[in-house]
């Protein structure tokens, strides 16, 4: 980041028993300062009706934190983003079609090409949009619409330079299909119950973190 300092970004629930709500409180950890401080609170998000048990895991793109929720208040699925520099949050709708009739189905974003994209898979069939402008809503489109054989429990989490998809199945495996949809490898985890919610994708960097000696 700018600022020389690297953050780590957490999202917990909070359950209200007395009006039998879940809210979101957002902390952040700074690596240089050391210490936690938190960010925002009673956020009205949850996880979309079709997302799997776990955490959800943001994706980084242009200084923002996102992520793929359901807004309660509103009744609508949504993109919330969270600027590290000005910590500030905001939404983001969805494509007009993007459930197309469909509410429960499984569902999230990732960084394509540079930019924002959200799929949904439905019945081993895979729809893929991206936003070509950043949160402008218009110039979402869709990309990609493919089945995949053999029929798997698969969700995406990137593309490789080549265009194939990688990503894991709920059978305890990691697949890679190509734009057709059909599978190219496979990687089994054995006996391991595999989740897409415990996976990203990083990006290496020679960079040293800050030792938390020096304040900024």
């Amino acid at each position: 980041m700018s600022s020389d300092d690297y953050m780590v970004v957490l999202g917990s629930i909070k359950y209200n028993y007395m009006r039998d709500t879940r809210s979101i409180d957002l902390e952040i950890f700074s690596l240089r300062a050391n210490k936690w401080k938190q960010a925002a609170s009673d956020l009205p998000y949850r996880k979309t009706a079709g997302y799997e048990v776990g955490p959800i895991v943001g994706s980084f793109l242009n200084g923002s934190i996102h992520w793929l929720v359901h807004n309660y208040e509103t009744k609508s699925d949504v993109i919330i983003t969270y600027d590290l520099k000005e910590t500030t949050m905001s939404e983001i709708a969805l494509p007009d079609d993007f459930y197309s009739g469909h509410s429960l189905r499984i569902c999230d974003l990732m960084v394509f090409g540079g930019l924002i994209s959200v799929w949904n898979v439905k019945r081993s069939k895979i729809k893929i949009w991206v936003m070509q402008e950043y949160k402008v809503h218009s110039s979402w489109s869709k990309t990609l619409e493919l089945s995949f054989s053999p029929t798997l429990n698969f969700s995406p989490i990137c593309f490789t330079s080549c265009g194939d998809i990688v990503g894991p199945d709920a059978a305890v495996g990691l697949a890679k299909l190509n734009d057709n949809g059909q599978l190219l490898e496979y990687h089994s985890y054995g006996e391991f119950y595999f989740k897409r919610s415990q996976m990203t994708v990083y990006t290496e960097s020679l960079l040293s973190l800050p030792d938390g000696t020096e304040h900024a």
